[in-house]
This record gives C-alpha cells, structure tokens and sequence, in this order.
C-alpha cells in the first residue's frame, strides 16, 4: 500500500506567512494552479481514493486531484489542523513578540496545556488513528490532503521522531510525501515538488 501525503496548495495567507490553525482560507490564483499539477501528476496512478480535511485550502485543493480520477473528496475531521487561536492570523514575529512563553511552551512540550491551543500530542495522535484506519481498508494508493502541522506529526512519527524535532524537515505547499506500508511504514520520499516546476 502506497499512501502520498499532500500539503494543500497556497493560500495568501501562506504568502504574508501568516498562521492560520483552522481559519477557513481558500487556496489563491496560484494554489489553484498548483492543486491542477498535483492533479496531473496523480491522472498516470491508480488513486483509488482521496481523503481530505474539511478546511477549503485543503478540500479545494483534494477536490481538484479527485475530479481528475472521477472521484469525490472524502472529508474526515481527523485531518483538520492544528488549532491554534492564541496566534491565529499573525506572523512568527508577531507571535513571538506577543506569545513568546506560550509559543515556546507548545513548540518545545507535546502536552502543552495552552488555552486556544491544541498540543502537539494531540495532534499526532489522531493523525496516527486516521492512518491506521486507512491501512486497515483494502487500498492500494490514496492520496491524503491535510495541512504543515498535522503532516509533521504524522511523518515524525512514521521517521521515529520525538518533538521538538519534526521541524528538521520542511513541508512546501502542494508537496508530495509518500509511505510505504507493508510490515511498517516507511518514508519513500519526502517534500517533493518536481511536479510544480511543469508549465
């Protein structure tokens, strides 16, 4: 079983680097762009499904690569982002002038019991339910679209890695990361984004 994690396409917000947790922001000219180039690069596999968080930026750029296979996008929650409220909407720079002790606190502690903010422990632990309940069904390849944070923990986990250390890689918009599933899951290849680079 193959499972490709999908970043979802820019938004304007990821442009003015902004946070955005579970703010409801659509993808922008050019996130609708790159959704239609991951589209084209999974037309030549045998998707046979495609899962989505419910947020636009993510359900827009899953609808885009179903439509492409003659699917419908199939939501499931687990998948939302991060909730990150106290933050929500500003710059790194804003949120360590504003939120340095919070923002350090939950960055650095996976437990992290900030009020408005979801702990990272959270996070990787519905992550790894919703993909142990998609090994369990019988597929070959599918496609997951979800967001930076939630694809973090997930991946970290797969690559054994403890938090704070899930940012040693980076996950660009509309990046592929894919795992093989056999007797464990392993990383066949991460943050790829040759597709992107096609007229």
């Amino acid at each position: 079983m193959t499972i490709y994690l999908v970043r979802h396409a820019k938004t304007d917000w990821n442009d003015l680097g902004l946070w955005q947790g579970t703010s409801d922001v659509p993808l922008n000219e050019e996130g609708i762009k790159q959704a239609e180039k991951l589209a084209k690069r999974f037309s030549k596999l045998p998707i046979e499904a495609v899962f989505t968080s419910p947020l636009k930026r993510s359900y827009q750029t899953a609808k885009i690569i179903a439509s492409e296979k003659g699917l419908q996008p199939i939501v499931d929650e687990l998948l939302i982002e991060c909730r990150i409220d106290l933050w929500n909407g500003l710059t790194m720079e804003e949120t360590l002038k504003r939120f340095k002790k919070e923002h350090d606190e939950w960055s650095k502690n996976p437990d992290a019991q900030i009020n408005g903010v979801e702990s990272l422990s959270s996070v990787k632990a519905r992550m790894i339910k919703f993909f142990q309940q998609i090994v369990a069904k019988d597929f070959n390849q599918v496609v997951v679209v979800s967001h930076a944070i939630a694809l973090r923990m997930l991946i970290s986990w797969i690559l054994g890695l403890e938090i704070p250390n899930h940012v040693n890689f980076k996950l660009e918009n509309a990046s592929i990361t894919a795992v093989q599933v056999a007797s464990k899951p392993r990383i066949l290849y991460l943050n790829d984004m040759c597709h992107l680079e096609s007229d």
